[in-house]
């Protein structure tokens, strides 16, 4: 965001990434969790101006209210009552927007090209069908994000666990914010 704010530009960059997604459930609601808060950190921070984050706000508070939208959307089924336009419109902005960009990430994840149609058709299948417990582990991240310490830093292992008990330090600008066994 400061890179921004000096001029700087940037984009996608086209290729593959190995990356390895939490082991998990628990370390997958960690991984998001620290995701909202050091969002809502970078937000919050008064060393960036708003114009620069603005469109960085405005998809963190759509992510924070995805409880409240899902919520909404779940009593009007049950308890059809009439809500005025605005909550509305906010409630399916949210639902659009986190549909959308749920969608986008699964898109730019993989390359037809490399694995076919097929595949990818099943990929897409297997994303789409997952998303009411996508939206259980986003709600429940999103609720603890909100409610607990935005300033510890929760290290998600990836790798497999050795035997060793030797704790390793993690310092993030110069403090020690948490140790962590591998």
């Amino acid at each position: 965001m400061i890179a921004f704010k000096k001029g700087y530009t940037f984009n996608f960059i086209e290729g593959e990434m190995w990356e390895k997604s939490p082991f998990t459930l628990m370390d997958c609601l960690q991984q998001r969790k620290r995701w909202l808060q050091g969002i809502f950190l970078v937000v919050h921070s008064k060393n960036i101006p708003l114009k620069i984050k603005f469109f960085l706000s405005m998809s963190l508070y759509a992510w924070a209210t995805l409880p409240l939208s899902l919520a909404n959307l779940i009593f009007a089924i049950i308890y059809p009552l009439p809500a005025s336009d605005w909550c509305n419109f906010i409630s399916t902005f949210v639902g659009a927007l986190t549909f959308y960009l749920y969608i986008f990430g699964v898109f730019k994840s993989f390359e037809i090209e490399k694995i076919g149609y097929i595949k990818y058709s099943i990929i897409l299948a297997a994303a789409l069908l997952t998303i009411p417990l996508k939206a259980i582990i986003e709600i429940i991240a999103v609720i603890w994000g909100l409610l607990t310490n935005k300033h510890k830093f929760f290290v998600v292992q990836k790798q497999i666990q050795s035997t060793s008990t030797t704790p390793e330090k993690v310092f993030i600008n110069g403090r020690m914010i948490e140790q962590v066994c591998n």
